[in-house]
């Protein structure tokens, strides 16, 4: 081998000693020497070949930088999401507890205030808790405003209606059900261990079946779950609130539910009054809901006219507070004017004094008590867009003939046209 030659080898040799010890030799200069083809052809194609694999060495060497540099860019964007994801979440849950504080429950009645009292004394306790009250009084609020206000806040509120499943659904629903169970079937987590730690919400526990029953007393006995089809028992660590419109004690006595289930639930009992029962709340309620639907409709703010707000006061509400909400609702979609009369209700509601007047009337009522009947049915505001509609009619909807008649100028008369929504 001459020198030249000799030289090339030494210069590859000393390339691939400086890759095993991590060093990054240069493939140029072999590209060099070989480019003066004074070596033998096979010491030139083994330099070559060297200086190509040395340029792929290279390449990947880039590519890989590249993907790691990537790779920390987006582990940075990971970390700032992941942070904003966490202030996300301590607000929601500020927001939530701020909401479902018993201070926000919008009351002045003294049942009501009772139960607020009793709420915040037991909400961080791990007692369980039975919430009973018609439909719609507000059950599921309360089981709210004791987990939010408890040391479970942090974890999940679950809640299951059980009058809205079948048995076997519900079954499923509650304890979960494993993989390969029936054809088709995938693995599944129950409402109970999506509850570890937190409040499991019961709703209308009243017409959850007996089998079923059964299962929840030995969870609440046991502290474990077992999945449908599953062979092994999960620990959880749960706080149940149950609700119902039904008395459990008597429907217990029939054999329709499970008196031991019944004790176990039975250890705080929060009886929520309907909404009849307690009426000095309603202007409350009313002017809440008011203020919520205008802001969701974008309508600026309404009002109630004192006769349609005292048919509101009036009405036995068998809906209770969702009935209420629903109503209000209404008004705010369908209003008018900027002021909610009592032509604005619905029949039901504002033909309810008229009603309850002709009721007692047919059961011999003095004069005087049906008087004041009538004037309550009757307020100013309605007998007068009673008379302007019947003016109107007379006059073929003059409205200059209307105002002379009624007495007015016919600016006053586009006024009281404007303020009673005609």
């Amino acid at each position: 081998m001459d020198n030249k030659s000799f030289k090339l080898l030494k210069h590859l040799t000393e390339a691939a000693h400086k890759i095993s010890h991590g060093k990054k030799p240069s493939p140029e200069k072999i590209f060099e020497l070989t480019k003066e083809e004074i070596y033998p052809r096979e010491i030139t194609e083994l330099a070559e070949s060297f200086g190509m694999m040395l340029v792929k060495v290279e390449a990947r060497e880039f590519r890989l930088k590249q993907t790691i540099r990537e790779l920390e860019r987006l582990n940075r964007e990971l970390q700032m999401a992941k942070a904003a994801l966490d202030n996300e979440n301590k607000s929601l849950k500020r927001n939530l507890k701020r909401k479902f504080s018993p201070r926000e429950i919008l009351c002045k009645n003294s049942k009501m205030q009772n139960i607020i009292s009793m709420v915040e004394r037991i909400a961080d306790t791990p007692l369980n808790v039975l919430i009973t009250g018609e439909t719609g009084t507000g059950k599921e609020l309360i089981a709210k405003v004791i987990h939010y206000n408890s040391s479970r806040a942090n974890k999940g509120f679950v809640a299951l209606n059980c009058a809205a499943l079948p048995e076997s659904l519900l079954e499923s629903e509650l304890f979960g059900i494993e993989k390969g169970v029936a054809t088709g079937v995938e693995k599944r987590i129950g409402r109970i261990e999506q509850a570890n730690g937190g409040t499991l919400f019961l709703d209308e526990i009243g017409d959850m079946p007996l089998s079923s029953q059964a299962k929840i007393l030995r969870v609440l006995e046991e502290r474990k779950v077992e999945r449908i089809g599953g062979r092994k028992h999960i620990p959880v660590d749960i706080r149940i609130i149950a609700a119902t419109n039904k008395d459990l004690k008597a429907e217990a006595k029939q054999g329709n539910f499970r008196e031991d289930l019944y004790y176990r639930l039975n250890v705080v009992q929060i009886r929520i009054p309907p909404l009849r029962e307690r009426k000095d709340d309603i202007p409350l309620l009313a002017a809440f809901f008011l203020d919520d639907y205008c802001g969701r409709f974008g309508r600026r703010r309404l009002r109630f006219s004192s006769d349609a707000l005292k048919c509101l006061e009036n009405y036995n509400w068998p809906g209770n507070v969702r009935e209420l909400r629903n109503e209000i609702e209404r008004c705010v979609a369908l209003a008018g004017s900027d002021t909610i009369y009592r032509s604005d209700l619905s029949d039901e509601i504002k033909n309810f004094a008229k009603n309850k007047s002709n009721e007692m009337n047919s059961q011999g009522n003095s004069p005087a008590e049906n008087q004041e009947l009538w004037i309550e049915s009757c307020r100013l505001e309605d007998l007068e867009r009673k008379l302007i509609i019947k003016v109107l009619e007379e006059t073929g909807g003059n409205k200059s003939e209307a105002s002379r008649k009624l007495g007015i100028s016919r600016e006053g008369l586009r006024r009281k046209l404007k303020r009673h929504g005609l």
